[in-house]
This record gives structure tokens, C-alpha cells and sequence, in this order.
């Protein structure tokens, strides 16, 4: 699990706008009311699906909300060294590991957070093509995004064919792919 900051404003609002502001717009971890708004993202390493979910602000109970909403209990959590993920060493729904970015640790044994690290950008480059995204929308970019990214490692005919049955098969006959 990870979680990045995507520079997200008012696009498409009608209104008084600020002037343009170039070059670097800021780094670190952003907030919704600075136009910058924190996305989770959760990689199965089993199964390589991804999920990301954005939030107006990244606390304890925000990451709390989104790894029981998608993770299931028993599982094994790997983050990095952000205080919102400590309250993972006290629960005895999962086992938590974590690495200290700031000390120059990135891999230890099979604990990192690469892969959610390399679906981050997945998503940079999936709402790179929308050329910018209203920050009230993000959270439905998102869901397109997840669509997108866990459809991209599947062939174009498999791909296909799971999207003519989520709209065609009804929800209680079973799927095959």
C-alpha cells in the first residue's frame, strides 16, 4: 500500500480562477485544499489487482477506512513509514511490515512497496491523457483508473470479454474468462 498526491484543481468551474502557476508546484504531501489530493493505492502482490481510492486528506482514519474496506483480515500489509499506517502494528486483523524511506531503506527481504509504487504511476498515466482533472471528479478518475490499470495486463480478447459480462451476464450466474 502506498499513496501519492495528484495535482487536481477546479477544472471545468465556472468562476474567478487564479492566475497559472508554473514550475515545481510543491513537493511533499499535498492536501485537497491545496489543490493536491492524497490517493491510496493497494496492490495485491497474489493476484496483481489494483485499487486506488482518493480522499480529501490522509489520516489514521482515512487509511484505516480504505484497508478494511479492501483488504481482507489475516492479510499481510506493507507500507512505508507514514505515521498513518501505525496504527497497522496494533491490529490483530493484519500483519504489518514496513520500510523507512527516510533512511535511504527501500527493499528489506520481501517487504516493499514497489509495486504500488509502479501502479502509482500507471495512474499518473492513465489521467495524463484527460490533460488535468477536476478534484471534486478524482475519486471517479479513480475508479476508472482502477478499471484501466487491472485490464491493461490482461490480452485485448480477455479483456473483451470480461467487459461484455459485467454488462450482459446477470450478477447470480457465475463469470468465466
Amino acid at each position: 500500500m502506498d499513496e501519492t498526491y495528484k495535482n487536481a484543481g477546479r477544472k471545468g468551474k465556472k468562476g474567478v480562477r487564479k492566475p497559472r502557476r508554473r514550475g515545481r508546484k510543491g513537493c511533499g504531501r499535498g492536501t485537497y485544499a491545496a489543490d493536491r489530493p492524497p490517493i491510496f493505492t493497494l496492490r495485491s502482490r497474489s493476484s496483481g489487482t489494483v485499487v486506488y481510492r482518493a480522499h480529501r486528506r490522509a489520516t489514521k482514519n482515512v487509511a484505516r477506512l480504505v484497508i478494511r474496506r479492501h483488504v481482507k483480515p489475516g492479510s499481510a500489509v506493507f507500507t512505508d513509514s507514514y505515521e498513518i499506517y501505525d496504527w497497522l502494528d496494533r491490529s490483530r486483523l493484519y500483519s504489518h511490515e514496513a520500510v523507512n524511506h527516510s533512511v535511504g531503506e527501500y527493499v528489506r527481504g520481501c517487504v516493499h512497496t514497489n509495486g504500488a509504487e509502479g501502479a502509482n504511476q500507471r495512474l499518473k498515466e492513465f489521467l495524463l491523457a484527460r490533460r488535468g482533472v477536476a478534484k471534486s471528479s478524482l475519486d471517479g478518475y479513480c475508479a476508472a483508473g482502477t478499471f484501466w490499470v487491472n485490464r491493461c495486463v490482461w490480452s485485448p480478447k480477455e479483456a473483451f470479454l470480461d467487459i461484455v459480462q459485467q454488462i450482459f451476464v446477470p450478477k447470480d450466474q457465475p463469470k468465466t474468462r
